[in-house]
């Protein structure tokens, strides 16, 4: 799913931004506070991830493709987001926002 543009105008970032995380075992990313979104993107590997505090496998969980356009997940009450590489070298970059 790609950035819908309306999203953009809507995002407001909140804390840093993320590069490059070590995601090779399966990794809580914790929202900044206030955060409601959670812009995300992989570069050269694909990328898992989960909603709901499962940890996610390299075939397990909603998968992010390498190289694909950013996109948004909404975050609400009770999200847990973990995210796990499928390959080695997976690369992903991130930015809670509201």
């Amino acid at each position: 799913m790609a950035l819908d543009p309306r999203d953009a105008l809507t995002f407001s970032p909140l804390g840093a931004h993320s590069s490059g995380a070590t995601i090779s075992s399966a990794t809580t990313l914790t929202p900044a506070t206030g955060a409601t979104k959670l812009l995300v993107q992989a570069l050269t590997q694909n990328v898992r991830f989960t909603l709901d505090g499962t940890a996610p496998t390299a075939s397990l969980g909603f998968q992010i493709m390498a190289g694909d356009a950013p996109f948004i997940i909404p975050v609400g009450n009770g999200t847990v987001i973990k995210v796990i590489e499928e390959a080695a070298t997976a690369s992903l970059q991130y930015q809670w926002g509201a």
